[in-house]
């Protein structure tokens, strides 16, 4: 099993009902390849983490890299794992909005964060992902 996280900002900023519908069909897509994640949405960018075995993970990134919604797709990282971290969710949405101030000025550094699609970069990185996810748990 794998987990593969990316960074990329909407085309045009997305309505809510459009978040809803992206939402429903990642839930779809996912649930029928087993795959399991969390999207945060803040200000037009996104942060989406998807869990799964490498096959499926890929095939669904496949599907996103080519979205005409999305521009500067970043993939982050993408490594081993031996549990998920979002078992529960086939796709979770995390709204800044929608938590205490603390968490919103979190949020708010995933549109701040200028990433380089370098390993050198991704190792920087990792860290903040990390610290992430344990925030979502």
């Amino acid at each position: 099993m794998i987990c593969m996280a990316y960074l990329s900002s909407a085309a045009a900023a997305p309505a809510q009902s459009e978040l809803d519908r992206i939402l429903a069909a990642s839930r779809r897509n996912n649930t029928s390849r087993n795959v399991t994640g969390m999207l945060c949405h803040y200000d037009g960018n996104f942060l989406q983490f998807l869990e799964g075995e490498p096959d499926d993970v890929e095939a669904i990134f496949g599907v996103i890299a080519t979205d005409p919604r999305h521009r500067g797709l970043i993939r982050l990282y993408r490594r081993e794992t031996a549990a998920r971290l979002f078992s529960d969710w086939s796709m979770a949405l995390a709204k800044p909005d929608q938590v205490d101030p603390a968490q919103r000025a979190f949020c708010k550094g995933l549109r701040d964060l200028e990433t380089a699609a370098t390993p050198a970069h991704r190792q920087l990185v990792e860290p903040f992902l990390a610290s992430f996810r344990a925030w979502m748990r």
